[in-house]
């Protein structure tokens, strides 16, 4: 980036937001990664159960254990996915907390939306449950009961008010049911008033609060969590047992006792229930009672009954268990939870995600075709709290804790028998009141092959932790104006550390007295000394700064809860006009930045993903889960990281991972032949053809088989490009195979080839 270009940043840029061309959602493919252990509802359709979880919509099919996934990247507007249910026609109807409400057809294979509730102005819309009667869909809701009526695809009535007292709070249906010509709903206000409220269908209208009567299952504190029609008789699963109706009270029904219910399921001879106390019972016509297996071995959320009247439990942290000689779990292949707050690619392609800094699930890395998941359970691993994961020179990849400091993991190692754990036993010292207490920042590796780390608030404020590159460990402070800084890194911070290409290193401080940027100037030296300090005396946004990184044009990009300064000079930083702002980003909070081969940078912010020309002058995309329909997972982006190899791009959030493939390939050094896929490709297309194989800088040739040219391209630069079948006018081509070349403007007698054949509809 050019000084003109880079004051251009700090003077024009409140223009460059609204004139930047926009890159369609659509340009690449989008996958998402989500952890589907936790089953919170669960029903048998024919041969196979359906899952509705945190992580999205899963069916498991018994014969073959094969599994269809369906999350945002499949089509649904989001992953948090609350009930799901079967009408008689055997679609598929599913729920979710942002109260969309979904039908899947499996014989068209046909996924519809239906968005009334979600576009309703109530605050919580989380769909609780789903129950079929005939043509009649009951929605149980959080702020009511809906009717759907499966024939005409539409929505009746929604009953928001029960009985005289539930005028002044709002009430949440748990489950409804319909029995003996009436309407039944479990509702609650999630403090003191849990009812049964009953409607006669034959009522003119059921909207006036008057219309329903309530009732008590026992009393008032115990909760209905769920509704169920077994051999002529409604039941209740509740929070102090199984209950069953003659009409106008309840009864407790014996050899449960007061166990808490957390799922009730019935078919024509068997009603099912699962505990609170990891147990499954089943009723049968007789009236008997018994527990069906052993204890479970996971908390049940839900229950369902398969074909020969089986029980199918869904849990948290299990799926689906079904018993043969002890339980079994069923869920699909993913992380072992769906945070994301660290997320890094290592030197062979693969990705390891950090769940979390307090009760976290491990770390966990994906080979591109299998997730393994990583826990203290049975293992040397000191926690579950990882927070950051980076990669360093060696391959390795270093996973840094939240309170027991940080794990090494040796490149192409797929067990924790070899990890390295480092804490106290290389000299770290934690927190004054807890020196055990070791809160690490992002690794980092010089050019010199030593791994660079910070250590938040340590007891004799040694907040540097070096491992030589001859394996010895060395740790010091940071001595800034004759003062040993406290604290570098904060669980806040994405990356604290960075390096420039002189072999400096810069890191965040977070230490109150001296917040900013500083630099030691060391050029790969070990030095404590710290040369430089930045904060917004200097022009920096802000001195509450949450991401460090340089790029490959050698500028250091400072993201801060106000937006984003770039350090134009590292070696001499202070100088005037030595920070730009970038100003269309003023005021926003930046959580994390990553540069890609192409050099641009993809933009973390808690409003989705923003994607900047390598010298920052253009917004080439702005990406959020409105804008993908759902494919960003969240929009509150914690970590983003590329992998240079396929210019696939992953975006770690809270609720999932999501990986959108890009142009941003590292470009081959030499041609060799183009690689095409689709092939053949059909046109009209609304993702374009790509072409792999360019050296940087390439451009694209197309040609018809007599040799004529059809269209002259630029490619993105890396080694991907892409066609979208058009010629040089903007039209479609028609049918028939096409030459590509790739050529260097720089080295014109070095070309690749490839062909594609076209079928235009």
């Amino acid at each position: 980036m050019t000084d003109g270009m880079k004051r251009g940043l700090k003077l024009g840029g409140a223009l460059l937001l609204g004139a930047a061309q926009i890159l369609a959602a659509d340009v690449g493919t989008w996958r998402n990664y989500t952890s589907m252990k936790d089953a919170r509802s669960v029903a048998w359709q024919g041969d196979a159960c359906w899952a509705a979880t945190a992580g999205g919509l899963f069916r498991w099919s018994p014969s073959g254990d094969s599994f269809f996934q369906q999350t945002t990247a499949e089509g649904l507007s989001g992953n948090d996915m609350t009930a799901v249910g079967l009408d008689r026609d055997g679609n598929v109807w599913s729920g979710a907390a942002s109260g969309t409400l979904y039908v899947y057809t499996p014989s068209t294979a046909s996924l519809r939306s239906i968005i009334d509730i979600q576009n309703s102005s109530q605050t919580s819309k989380r769909i609780n449950s789903l129950a079929s009667f005939g043509d009649t869909l009951l929605v149980s809701i959080d702020f009511g009961l809906s009717i759907f009526r499966v024939s005409r695809f539409e929505f009746g009535d929604t009953f928001t008010r029960f009985g005289s007292s539930s005028q002044s709070t709002r009430i949440s249906v748990l489950s409804a049911a319909i029995h003996n010509g009436k309407i039944w709903a479990a509702i609650t206000d999630r403090q003191t008033l849990n009812r049964i409220a009953v409607a006669s269908l034959s009522s003119p209208n059921l909207l006036p609060p008057e219309a329903w009567t309530l009732q008590v299952v026992e009393t008032p504190g115990v909760v209905t969590r769920g509704l169920a029609v077994f051999n002529g008789n409604l039941y209740a699963a509740t929070s102090n047992g199984l209950y069953v109706s003659n009409g106008t009270s309840w009864s407790a029904v014996p050899g449960i006792g007061t166990k808490s219910l957390t799922g009730i399921s019935a078919s024509a001879t068997i009603l099912a229930v699962c505990t609170e106390a990891l147990e499954a019972f089943t009723l049968d016509k007789s009236g008997t009672t018994k527990q069906y297996g052993p204890a479970l071995p996971v908390p049940p959320l839900s229950i369902t009954l398969d074909s020969q009247n089986n029980p199918l439990v869904g849990t948290t942290g299990g799926g689906i268990l079904t018993l043969s000689s002890s339980w079994s779990t069923h869920f699909p292949n993913g992380p072992n939870s769906n945070g994301f707050l660290g997320v890094a690619v290592d030197a062979d392609g693969n990705v390891w995600g950090a769940s979390g800094p307090s009760n976290g699930s491990g770390f966990y890395r994906f080979s591109g075709t299998t997730w393994t998941s990583y826990t203290a359970d049975n293992s040397r691993l000191p926690t579950n709290d990882y927070y950051r994961v980076s990669g360093d020179c060696s391959g390795a990849v270093w996973l840094s804790s939240f309170g027991k400091g940080c794990v090494e993991m040796l490149r192409g190692s797929t067990t924790v028998d070899s990890a390295r754990i480092y804490g106290r036993n290389v000299g770290m010292i934690g927190l004054a009141n807890d020196p055990e207490f070791l809160v690490l920042s992002n690794a980092l590796c010089d050019n010199r092959g030593n791994t660079w780390l910070s250590v938040t608030l340590p007891l004799i404020r040694n907040v540097f932790a070096v491992r030589q590159s001859n394996g010895t460990w060395r740790n010091f402070p940071a001595m800034l104006d004759g003062n040993r800084l406290l604290t570098l890194t904060d669980p806040a911070v994405d990356r604290a550390l960075a390096l420039d290409a002189y072999d400096n290193i810069w890191a965040v401080v977070r230490d109150p007295s001296f917040r900013g940027v500083i630099s030691l100037h060391n050029g790969g030296r070990i030095d404590s000394l710290v040369r430089v300090h930045l904060t917004s005396a200097n022009g920096l946004p802000s001195d509450d700064i949450r991401t460090i990184v340089a790029d490959m044009d050698n500028d250091i990009w400072v993201g801060t809860d106000k937006g984003i300064g770039i350090i134009l000079d590292p070696l001499n930083p202070t100088r005037k006009d030595g920070i730009a702002l970038y100003k269309p980003l003023a005021g926003q909070l930046i959580t994390t930045i990553a540069v890609d081969p192409l050099n641009r940078k993809w933009v973390g912010t808690p409003e989705g993903v923003i994607l900047l020309s390598p010298d920052g002058t253009q917004v080439l995309g702005q990406y959020t889960a409105l804008n993908t329909d759902g494919k960003l997972i969240d929009d509150d982006v914690k970590s983003i990281a590329v992998d240079p190899k396929t210019g696939t791009v992953y975006f770690g959030t809270a609720q999932g991972l999501a990986s959108l493939t890009t142009p941003a390939a590292a470009a081959k050094t030499e041609f060799d032949e183009l690689m095409v896929f689709p092939n053949p490709f059909v046109i009209p297309s609304r993702v374009p053809l790509t072409i792999d194989g360019f050296v940087a800088g390439s451009r694209l040739k197309i040609l018809a088989t007599d040799g004529s040219l059809v269209r002259d391209l630029a490619t993105p630069g890396g080694r991907i490009g892409y066609w979208d079948g058009k010629d040089e006018r903007g039209r479609e081509v028609s049918s028939g195979v096409y030459f590509l070349v790739g050529y260097s403007p720089e080295q014109s007698s070095e070309v690749a080839k490839g062909k594609v054949a076209i079928i235009r509809k």
